[in-house]
């Protein structure tokens, strides 16, 4: 079921990035940063799951917020921006923070270049993860600023993206990959 569940992820990756190359000239250059971010930082959940299995799952729907966000950001639409910004804010957050995920590796990155080896690529892939998830959220809040007919009715769009991308998941750690979820105990039980 796992790898089924990659090949369909990997094709419609495939479908994103043919969209982002095939780019109207109407589609800002910032919505289609965001949607290279979102591309290469599903390619890297697709290596991490590739390196562990017990993931693939978990990857699959984790990617799933990303290729949306990508798709409404190259279809302009705002929702796409705020759920881009959120998705990786919330990324590097629990990576970064909870987590010492992307600290181990951009270690792995200084490894690399001081001895030209790593002891773990799986653990490396964090780095160029944290930058792409920092793209969503550069690249979303600029091309958000660049979008005609800004209001403060969009509001409640960021806010439901501050909600649902949370409670998304959360969900699917308790749903695929439980043992993930000591990260939140701390937030989870005030």
């Amino acid at each position: 079921m796992g790898v089924r569940h990659i090949v369909v992820n990997l094709r419609y990756l495939r479908y994103v990035i043919s969209n982002v190359l095939s780019a109207r000239t109407t589609t800002s250059k910032l919505a289609v940063a965001v949607a290279v971010c979102a591309v290469f930082f599903v390619a890297i959940l697709a290596i991490a799951a590739y390196f562990d299995p017990s993931i693939r799952v978990l990857h699959v729907f984790e990617a799933l917020p990303f290729l949306l966000a990508a798709a409404l950001c190259l279809g302009r639409k705002k929702f796409g921006y705020a759920l881009a910004a959120v998705s990786g804010a919330f990324w590097l957050w629990t990576a970064g923070c909870l987590t010492s995920f992307v600290r181990n590796g951009f270690e792995r990155v200084v490894m690399l270049a001081r001895t030209g080896a790593v002891d773990r690529v799986d653990i490396l892939i964090a780095a160029p993860a944290a930058l792409a998830a920092g793209g969503l959220v550069v690249f979303s809040l600029f091309g958000y600023l660049r979008l005609p007919g800004k209001s403060w009715r969009d509001f409640p769009l960021l806010l439901a993206a501050f909600i649902l991308v949370p409670v998304f998941f959360i969900a699917i750690f308790y749903a695929f990959a439980p043992q993930y979820l000591g990260m939140f105990h701390g937030i989870l039980r005030r």
